[in-house]
């Protein structure tokens, strides 16, 4: 069976179903967790693979979130391996602050842009199947749906109205509206 596994040298953390042997980031040979650490820090008990349960049905679309709502899941799981990293592995001689930092800075910039290419195919997903039913004349029974609470209460965003906010507001009143079609009546989000 495969163990978790953590660099003393960066504090990069890998679960169990990853068998690599070096860390991807400073290619030093990877440890592995011993069992009673793994619970200490809530590394991989049945919270953190809900996390990960939870990203794997937005990568594959079965759900849909926002941006910020899968970064603060994957912020999450920062702060689990850097409570870890923080209290066992910072007093270490192998253990490089600066290495560290720049590995955490790396996961979130890659973070930031897994969470907004997934928030792009679900929002194209959707405006493909609300295409496919207005050309259908609605036909087949589908109703449109929010792709964040699921409410079929949708409505197109009016030029009219982008010209309103951007005539009393300026620009920046207008920028929560920039790339977006639709507003939920529901949850009031915008895609």
């Amino acid at each position: 069976m495969a163990k978790a596994k953590y660099c003393e040298k960066c504090g990069q953390v890998y679960c169990p179903f990853f068998l690599c042997r070096k860390c991807n980031f400073c290619k030093t040979k990877l440890k592995v967790f011993p069992e009673e650490m793994e619970q200490k820090y809530k590394i991989f008990d049945d919270s953190w693979m809900d996390i990960w349960a939870q990203l794997v049905s937005y990568t594959n679309l079965s759900a849909v979130c926002t941006v910020n709502e899968e970064l603060s899941l994957r912020e999450e799981l920062i702060a689990r391996t850097d409570n870890f990293v923080m209290h066992e592995l910072a007093d270490s001689p192998q253990f490089s602050p600066g290495l560290h930092a720049r590995q955490v800075q790396k996961r979130r910039e890659l973070d930031r842009k897994f969470a907004e290419s997934t928030y792009r195919r679900s929002c194209e997903k959707f405006a493909k199947s609300l295409a496919r039913t207005q050309a259908g004349g609605g036909q087949g029974g589908y109703v449109p749906r929010c792709p964040v609470c699921g409410s079929a209460d949708i409505q197109k965003i009016a030029f009219g109205t982008r010209a309103v906010k951007t005539a009393a507001f300026g620009v920046a009143g207008a920028v929560d509206d920039a790339g977006k079609t639709y507003k939920c009546g529901n949850c009031g989000s915008k895609f």
